[in-house]
């Protein structure tokens, strides 16, 4: 009995090691990929940011962002503060460039639908929700209360504006319902968003959406897979990419069988410093991003030391989602030209 009892302690012991010791290789891995702060970064950060909270403040965008054509944000879906986000940088488009065109993540059919409740004479509740909730079929994360909230404020702002500029929308993915094609998903986007510009004949429109992460990139990390922003490129449009990335803030994670969701489908391991995911780079905006805000970040100024660095393009998921690193030769600037971070970010809300 002794000897069995000795076996198990040693056993026991043993266990909490390879524990304890895969702990500790896991905090100073990450902390190794994320790196610490840089001072050529952050003299930089300093003078290239600026809160973004209730509104769009135009001083960090020059010629070249005006210059395009598409405007797009990319997102990690599930945090609040980026359905506030995109409508503010709508407003702001709107108001600056005359933009009017909003191109979804979402098919035609039920971006259709949206534009009827946007053109509507009165908000159209049940419609609204009959999109949000068809969203959740492809995005599921980001099918919520906020997501309802963005659209009707969407549709108040509609009824300030003459005819000439209210917003309508263009969807641009595969049919919710569609699970096999023979091309890719960023593929079928660009197909379908040309087609629609040849068929309402607005070639010298500008237009704006908001994507998931990767479908913004104007690189493909991965040689054979181009995102959506690099077909625009390649298709002629010029484009500027603006990404966020969460710090301190908490995710929706709706219930589903592959990962383990709390009872109220919040968690808040998944930010830009880990544990989950990292991104290399994010330490040099931590003392510029308050809490509780938005901060826009311009990484294209003259002399950016992003030009030839691979920071915030490198990133690691140990958990779910995917791992990025930028293809050979190439470097941040060539993926986007403007990071917001968001802090203390609240989840979305799911609807009942």
């Amino acid at each position: 009995m002794k000897k069995l009892f000795k076996f198990f302690k040693y056993f026991l012991l043993t266990v909490f090691a390879i524990i304890l010791i895969s702990i500790l290789y896991i905090l100073i891995s990450n902390k190794i990929f994320i790196g610490g702060k840089d001072s050529e970064f952050t003299d930089y950060l300093k003078n290239n940011h600026i809160t973004v909270d209730d509104k769009i403040d135009g001083k960090l965008f020059d010629d070249n962002f005006y210059n395009s054509q598409v405007f797009l944000l990319g997102e990690i879906h599930g945090y609040a503060d980026n359905q506030k986000l995109d409508l503010n940088v709508l407003k702001f488009l709107n108001q600056k460039e005359g933009v009017k065109y909003y191109i979804a993540e979402m098919d035609s059919i039920h971006s259709n639908k949206l534009n009827v409740f946007l053109h509507g004479k009165t908000k159209d509740q049940n419609l609204l929700k009959e999109v949000v909730l068809a969203v959740k079929k492809r995005i599921p994360q980001q099918s919520s209360k906020e997501l309802m909230d963005k659209w009707n404020s969407i549709y108040d702002y509609n009824q300030t504006l003459k005819d000439s500029l209210k917003i309508s929308v263009i969807g641009v993915d595969t049919d919710f319902n569609e699970n096999s094609r023979k091309i890719s998903r960023d593929s079928a986007m660009i197909v379908n968003f040309k087609n629609a510009v040849k068929k309402q004949h607005i070639e010298h429109e500008k237009f704006y959406g908001l994507f998931g992460f990767y479908h913004v990139l104007q690189h493909g990390v991965k040689k054979d897979k181009k995102p959506f922003a690099e077909e625009l490129k390649n298709s002629g449009f010029k484009t500027s990419s603006i990404v966020s990335y969460p710090l301190d803030s908490e995710m929706y994670l709706p219930k589903n069988p592959q990962f383990p969701t709390p009872e109220d489908e919040k968690i808040d391991w998944i930010n830009a410093d880990g544990p989950f995911m990292l991104v290399k780079g994010i330490n040099d905006f931590k003392e510029f991003a308050k809490p509780n805000s938005m901060t826009l970040f311009k990484l294209n100024s003259n002399n950016s030391p992003y030009q030839q660095a691979d920071k915030l393009i490198s990133v690691k998921s140990r958990m779910f989602g995917e791992s990025f690193n930028p293809q050979k030769n190439t470097h941040t600037l060539d993926y986007f030209q403007y990071v917001v971070i968001t802090r203390n970010s609240k989840a979305l809300t799911p609807i009942q």
